[in-house]
């Protein structure tokens, strides 16, 4: 099956900021899934979990907003993409952790050994220094090993 899209997991606090980065990543000639795409009528978590089961690569955008929340839809999404990733050789990238603003990365468990907090992430912020991190973000991308030709 070959992969469609990027898909962008981020907390409903952070959809402006997520909103100009999709957009970025549509510039950059990139497919890009995110919930707002999830038409009325349809069921929100199953065209979820089919989003993340059709990506070449999962975004995370973590901020101090998602982390201040006690719930938030993130948390599921990455357990799906952790799956994911479990799949593919070592150090072959598929979660790639982007940072709206200064805040820890969750020490969720991807295996024995490591956790997304051994993930090496990018930050979009400051306001100067988001453009270069937006491009490790597109090279991150196209390093996927499902990314499309």
């Amino acid at each position: 099956m070959v992969k469609q899209h990027v898909f962008i997991s981020y907390c409903r606090d952070n959809q402006s900021e997520v909103a100009k980065l999709r957009d970025d990543l549509i510039q950059a000639g990139e497919k890009v899934w995110w919930d707002q795409d999830i038409l009325p009528g349809y069921n929100w978590e199953s065209a979820i979990n089919d989003a993340i089961k059709q990506c070449y690569a999962f975004v995370a955008c973590l901020s101090k907003k998602a982390e201040a929340r006690f719930q938030s839809g993130i948390y599921p999404e990455i357990d799906k993409a952790i799956e994911r990733y479990r799949t593919y050789a070592p150090g072959k990238p598929f979660i790639i952790l982007v940072r709206l603003s200064k805040c820890k990365i969750p020490s969720i468990k991807i295996d024995a050994t490591s956790g997304l907090d051994k993930i090496q992430y990018v930050d979009l912020f400051p306001p100067s220094k988001r453009s270069a991190g937006l491009q490790k973000l597109i090279r991150a991308i196209q390093a996927t090993p499902e990314h499309p030709p």
